[in-house]
């Protein structure tokens, strides 16, 4: 089998406030918003997230029942020092500065408003050392 589509689901008390966190800092668009439950995406994407409320009917109650997220979403941008400048202007505070890595990517971590992690990436060259020691070549 293979899917469709894809999507994530944040779970919180606060639907609104997490779905304003996604538009404004990462240009997602609203789908659906029927109060409890919003979708969003960017574009046409085959994937989308979608926000619901804790305690609602289609939530399992052992899912409600979490209140710290361990999960972790990456989403890839253009410009990660960009979204970083407008997070702390918007008074986000960001769970690290962002950081060249050896393997490609420049990234920093922030939680949206229901405490949900998000590595915001930023796709770079990677370190041609790195990728000598570490990926094989082609035949």
């Amino acid at each position: 089998m293979q899917p469709a589509a894809f999507g994530a689901t944040v779970v919180t008390d606060r639907p609104s406030d997490v779905a304003t966190f996604y538009a404004q800092y990462l240009d997602l668009q609203v789908g659906i918003d029927l109060g409890w439950f919003i979708t969003l995406r960017r574009g046409t994407a085959d994937w989308e997230l979608a926000i619901c409320e804790r305690g609602h009917p289609t939530v399992p109650a052992a899912v409600s029942a979490l209140t710290e997220s361990t999960n972790v979403f990456g989403f890839v941008v253009e410009d990660v020092d960009k979204i970083a400048t407008a997070l702390r202007e918007g008074g986000v505070r960001l769970e690290n500065e962002p950081v060249t890595e050896v393997f490609g990517q420049r990234h920093f971590f922030v939680r949206d408003p229901a405490g949900t992690w998000i590595d915001v990436i930023q796709l770079v060259e990677p370190d041609p050392e790195w990728v000598a020691a570490n990926l094989p070549t082609a035949p």
